[in-house]
């Protein structure tokens, strides 16, 4: 009953099954290239996933294969550094063992057969002792020139000092004024020379000059000898004053009577005297006048530094 029924509504809808049919035939052959390409993507996505997945392990076994072969390699190298390194010092503790055989053989050998020990000691000990006399001699040649040296510097150093003070007596200090060595601005020390102070050598150095002169004055040649940078005066000194007064005195004889013609003159050394040039001017007194002039106080203190009448060296101690 089913199966007749069935086969009933089939040809009673035969022509919308065909049509139906067609239509889906023709859906499918329209979508055959969009599925077809979307296999070949679903089956390229899958086999790259398997290729990834078998490259992964191939690279995890050729990374487990180079890291024992690198563990093998490098076990072969520590192994052969060591053996090495084992026989290095080997063959130095041997070289030393040889070396001190050596040593103590041959110097068995050399006092066995070669030195006699006691003559070379002997030999050393007279070498020692010729050295050290001839080094004793050398210092003490040493020194005797030091010590000439020395006192050759210092006689010269002395005479230096001897002359320099002889030039510079006028720097010895007076009873009213002290020199610049016995300044009293040297609280505690005075500049020395030679451990004797300066002013002591000046007065040292002035001393024979002295005797000199008074010798020479004692017998007379000093008292006759003239002065070669002096003039000798062609007439009496007179001061300008004396001048003034003697000029006033003759000139007052003239005006006694307005007809007498006194031709009185001056007398005496002032005969020939000539007069001033400011005669017959009017007497100005200085002390009242008002002269100013402009000026600059900061050229009074000069920018150099000061400098004393001795240059500072070495032949001065306290300096």
């Amino acid at each position: 009953m089913e199966g007749g029924r069935l086969a009933r509504q089939l040809a009673a809808n035969k022509e919308a099954i065909i049509t139906e049919y067609l239509h889906r035939t023709q859906l499918a052959d329209d979508a055959r290239e969009r599925e077809t390409a979307a296999t070949v993507r679903i089956q390229a996505s899958w086999r790259a996933h398997i290729t990834r997945l078998l490259l992964a392990e191939w690279n995890g076994n050729a990374l487990h294969v180079q890291r024992v072969y690198r563990g093998h390699v490098g076990r072969v190298l520590v192994s052969a550094a060591r053996r090495e390194r084992r026989i290095y010092w080997q063959r130095v503790y041997f070289s030393h063992c040889a070396t001190s055989i050596q040593k103590w053989f041959r110097a068995y050998h050399s006092r066995r057969y070669k030195h006699n020990y006691y003559a070379r000691k002997a030999y050393i000990a007279a070498v020692v002792g010729k050295s050290d006399s001839l080094r004793r001699e050398l210092e003490q040649h040493l020194q005797a020139q030091v010590d000439e040296a020395i006192a050759t510097q210092e006689l010269k150093a002395r005479s230096e000092v001897e002359a320099l003070s002889a030039k510079l007596h006028h720097l010895v200090s007076t009873k009213t004024v002290a020199g610049i060595y016995n300044s009293p601005m040297h609280d505690g020390f005075l500049p020395t020379a030679f451990s004797i102070p300066v002013e002591q050598h000046l007065r040292n150095a002035i001393k024979p000059q002295l005797r000199e002169d008074m010798r020479r004055s004692a017998k007379g040649k000093l008292m006759n000898t003239k002065p070669q940078l002096s003039l000798a005066p062609s007439e009496p000194y007179v001061s300008r004053d004396e001048r003034r007064r003697e000029h006033e005195r003759a000139s007052k004889l003239g005006f006694v009577a307005g007809n007498f013609n006194n031709s009185a003159k001056a007398s005496g050394p002032f005969a020939d005297a000539q007069l001033s040039i400011q005669a017959g001017l009017p007497y100005v007194d200085g002390n009242k006048l008002q002269l100013t002039r402009a000026t600059n106080k900061s050229s009074w203190v000069s920018s150099k530094p000061f400098h004393t009448a001795v240059p500072s060296n070495k032949l001065l101690e306290g300096q």
